[in-house]
Parts: structure tokens; sequence; C-alpha cells
């Protein structure tokens, strides 16, 4: 009993016991919530990230950094910056969503519907070739996925 009063018994035995959980903790590959994810669960990151380097498909050039941002409620936001060689052109992508050894988990649906035939299809028109421009985009997916996304790709043409 005396052992249990002495270690919360100082603000520094305190301090040294928490530090000892949390190394114990980082030891065994648990997560500690930092401020970003405080409203997920433990076992989960509050999102994960994917980028991509410079990514050419016809006359169409998707630049270094291109970002898709999927979190545990199913949503996925997408940045890019994009541009081509010839006037009207369009890029089209296909988000997939796969498990740690490759497999494909789900498609990212659009959730700015732009082609009902397939709601997997991701379109920026690409009108002047002289001019670089933003790609935003909204995804969906169902979030019993989120903890097994490990990897994603990108199935784009121009």
């Amino acid at each position: 009993m005396s052992s249990i009063r002495t270690i919360g018994g100082t603000r520094r035995t305190r301090k040294l016991l928490a530090t000892a959980v949390a190394t114990a903790a980082l030891t065994a590959g648990a997560l500690i919530p930092t401020a970003g994810a405080a409203a997920a669960p433990a076992h989960a990151p509050a999102w994960k990230s994917f980028t991509w380097h410079t990514l050419r498909k016809g006359d169409c050039t998707m630049f270094r950094g291109a970002r898709w941002t999927v979190y545990p409620d199913g949503t996925a936001y997408f940045r890019a910056t994009v541009t081509s060689s010839d006037n009207n052109d369009a890029w089209l992508m296909r988000a997939r969503l796969k498990d740690a050894d490759g497999a494909v988990l789900t498609a990212l649906r659009n959730a700015r519907l732009q082609d009902p035939a397939v709601p997997a299809k991701f379109v920026k028109n690409l009108p002047d070739r002289t001019q670089r421009y933003v790609w935003t985009a909204k995804g969906t997916f169902d979030p019993g996925w989120y903890d097994d996304i490990a990897r994603m790709s990108l199935v784009s043409s121009c």
C-alpha cells in the first residue's frame, strides 16, 4: 500500500510514471493520440495521406505533390495541380484504396458525381494549354475499410 501512495505521492513521481507508460506503449506499437488525432479511436490515426510524384498521361501532367487524404468517417479529399500541352483536354482518374499487401479494398466514389454511369470517375477539364489548374475533389468510401487502408493507387488517362 505504501508503494502505491509513493507512486502517486509527488508530481515528479507521477510524471516519471507517465513517461514510463508512454514509452512502454510506444515500444509495444500502440499509437498515442496527438492533438490532431483526439477525435479518432486510439487504434487509428485521424487521417491517412497519399502523395504522388509527377504523373504524365498523354498530353496531361499532374505535378509532384498531388495528394489524397482519407478520413475514418469515409470521406476523402484530393488536391493537385494539373496542365496539358494541348487545349481542351481532360484528366480522368479513378482512385483505389488498398490494403498492406496491395489488394484493392474499394474504389473512391466521386462525392460530386460527374458521370452517373461511373460513380468512381473523377474528371478535370483543361481548356487552355498555357494554364496550370488546381484540381480539388471529394470522394467517399465505406468507413468500415478505414483501418485496412495502407496504400492507394490512381488509374489515369488524358
